[in-house]
């Protein structure tokens, strides 16, 4: 039995997709997709903050910070009054971490983070960074989608 729909690789559908440029093919009609800029370390840095409820939980994703492809240029590590704060950060990634005890509730961590750079993403110690991280950015102004 023929099939009534023919299939080719020039038109492709993205409707109600946000996409960078790596991430089409090799269409030459595009439907629906809304283009933005790859992050650019020149022009964007960006924080990641990490809730933590006890003080180690939080390692596995430090450890293995810098085998991923990520745009963190510093990490805040949001743990409990009573927690000890860890001093060997260093030793366990490039990327500069800081630990901050927090004054408020958990869920707080989103507003009481000390963010020196103008953006930041936040997780918490039960997740990991993902072995290639994109983020988009509006063009021409830089601002993370």
């Amino acid at each position: 039995e023929e099939d009534p729909f023919k299939y080719t690789p020039v038109i492709h559908n993205y409707a109600a997709t946000n996409l960078i440029p790596r991430h089409l093919g090799p269409e030459y009609i595009i439907h629906g997709a809304k283009l933005y800029s790859p992050w650019d370390p020149t022009k964007t840095e960006v924080t990641l903050v990490v809730s933590e409820w006890f003080f180690d939980r939080s390692l596995h994703l430090i450890e293995h910070l810098d085998d991923k492809d990520h745009p963190f240029s510093e990490v805040v590590v949001m743990v409990p009054p009573a927690a000890a704060a860890h001093d060997d950060y260093d030793l366990m990634t490039e990327v500069p971490v800081r630990t901050q005890h927090r004054g408020a509730p958990d869920f707080m961590d989103l507003c009481e983070a000390d963010i020196k750079t103008d953006w930041f993403m936040i997780t918490n110690s039960y997740h990991h960074v993902a072995r290639h991280v994109d983020l988009m950015f509006t063009p021409g102004t830089f601002k993370p989608v």
